[in-house]
């Protein structure tokens, strides 16, 4: 069964679940013991399922490469490889790992393979060369990989990544971690078929650059089947976000949300007014910006709505904190003294608050708001500020990308936002993924124009999780459809005229 409405394949108003590596394997002995479904049915399913997604997506295939793994992975591909010469298509398969070393449902797919008139093939150098509608089919290496490539299926990765056929992978992309999405040499596919339970390393990390398009198969599972295992992640996607509520014919300002703007030091005044404008654009009623002297008339210039005040110390800045429903503290901030004073006295301020950028840096030295933990705080790190948090390395972070999210929000409480190609926004009741976003959107001040996003959005009456995962999505989605002129050269207020039509 494909992308339908079920359990595991809501409507567009659901979130998905996302599963771990060994939860889908759970997953799966669930289906064979409970719904009595021999594994290699299962397998065949897998198999046709991958088949009908490759006729579906390339029609004109005229020949077929299936790069085969050892596993169950490359049992899928020998099925397919199967299915393709059956229907006489030309079909030749890479054997990655030798028969005599194939176990269980992979030797009999082996086998299927071999008497349907497949052509195999344990040499790169044997494989004919790729014609006009020849597809790659990537089955070299499924859920259970870890650590290091080693040969063949080294050569073979890279084999078909310099082809300039299409690719189609199976279940994921070979080389890519199904927990995490941290990929250092991986096969880069036009679209992934998984089986049984979406893996959330597609989502994460490298994965959505590394699956093309994901097509779900849940190969017959049953609703009680999902129900016994957890999933990692819920992944959300427009129609599934809570929305802020239509305004009444007698709204006034009032109602929705005072905002305070900190930040902006000496040469770094354009983030703050950036969030600031942001903020007004998602809505809020009220804008208040506290930044230094020099940058309030650039301020009045750009966006006289904002209220723009100078202050040059954190005691400067103490009568400012005591009407605004939201704080957003960190954009162009800096790391100066008077950086350090403002977060300070912000950051012990009885409003909600929202963390971004210097703020997040200063927090992580341990010497401001130290020991401090808050439940009405968002924290919106990227993979550096989010090490720094955790006083651990990048790679650390970028290899399991889940756990340094949790690791923030149980060290800090609140909501914390790890923005990647795949956004985790981690809270007490767990963590959520948003996909959404373009690589146009890797320009100075977008983090800065989410940090106004959420904080608005807070104002305005939304609980900090979902404050956070709609903001995610209104600034992925708005940098998509700025976008459409173009991702180089995108600009973060390009997205300003965006989000004011999606918020509504």
């Amino acid at each position: 069964m494909s992308d339908t409405m079920d359990s595991q394949n809501p409507s567009p108003t659901e979130p998905q679940k996302l599963y771990r590596a060994e939860a889908v394997r759970q997953l799966d002995g669930l289906v064979i013991s409970q719904q009595q479904i021999p594994a290699i049915a299962l397998m065949k399913r897998a198999g046709r399922a991958a088949f009908d997604a490759l006729r579906n997506r390339w029609p004109e295939v005229s020949s077929i490469q299936v790069f085969c793994g050892g596993g169950n992975n490359g049992g899928d591909g020998y099925v397919i490889a199967g299915l393709a010469a059956q229907r006489q298509i030309p079909v030749t398969v890479y054997v990655g790992v030798p028969a005599d070393k194939l176990k269980g449902e992979a030797l009999e797919a082996h086998g299927f393979a071999e008497r349907e008139g497949a052509t195999l093939v344990t040499s790169l150098a044997e494989l004919p060369a790729v014609e006009k509608n020849t597809v790659l089919v990537d089955a070299l290496l499924g859920t259970g990989f870890s650590g290091e490539l080693r040969a063949p299926l080294d050569a073979a990765i890279e084999h078909i990544n310099r082809s300039p056929a299409p690719v189609l992978a199976v279940d994921l992309p070979s080389g890519l971690n199904a927990d995490s999405g941290f990929a250092a040499d991986a096969v880069s596919a036009n679209a992934t078929v998984t089986f049984i339970g979406r893996k959330a390393g597609l989502f994460l990390g490298r994965g959505p650059a590394l699956a093309g398009d994901v097509i779900f198969e849940d190969l017959g599972a049953a609703p009680a089947v999902y129900a016994q295992v957890p999933a990692q992640l819920t992944r959300y996607s427009g129609g599934s976000l809570e929305r802020l509520p239509a305004r009444a014919a007698d709204s006034y300002k009032n109602q929705f949300g005072h905002v305070l703007i900190v930040g902006g030091d000496h040469g770094l005044g354009g983030a703050a007014l950036i969030a600031s404008e942001a903020a007004a654009r998602t809505g809020s009623g009220l804008i208040s910006l506290a930044t230094r002297p020099e940058h309030v008339v650039a301020s009045l210039s750009r966006r006289p709505e904002v209220m723009a005040h100078p202050v040059v110390s954190g005691q400067e800045l103490e009568p400012l904190l005591e009407s605004p429903d939201v704080i957003a503290v960190g954009p162009g901030l800096g790391h100066s003294p008077w950086s350090e004073q403002l977060l300070a006295r912000a950051g012990r301020a009885p409003a909600k608050l929202v963390l971004d950028a210097d703020a997040l840096n200063i927090l992580a030295g341990g010497r401001v708001l130290a020991g401090i933990k808050r439940d009405d705080w968002v924290l919106t790190p990227h993979i550096g500020e989010a090490a720094r948090l955790l006083g651990i390395p990048t790679a650390e972070v970028s290899a399991d990308p889940v756990a340094a999210a949790r690791a923030i929000q149980e060290k800090f409480s609140g909501v914390v936002v790890l923005k990647g190609a795949g956004t985790l926004i981690a809270h007490a009741d767990g963590v959520d993924v948003i996909n959404t976003g373009n690589p146009g959107m890797a320009s100075g001040g977008m983090g800065d124009l989410l940090t106004g996003i959420i904080a608005s959005l807070i104002g305005q009456g939304l609980a900090l999780p979902a404050a956070a995962r709609l903001g995610v999505w209104l600034h992925g989605e708005a940098g998509n459809r700025a976008a459409a002129a173009g991702q180089r050269g995108l600009l973060a207020t390009d997205l300003l005229p965006h989000v004011r039509e999606l918020v509504d």
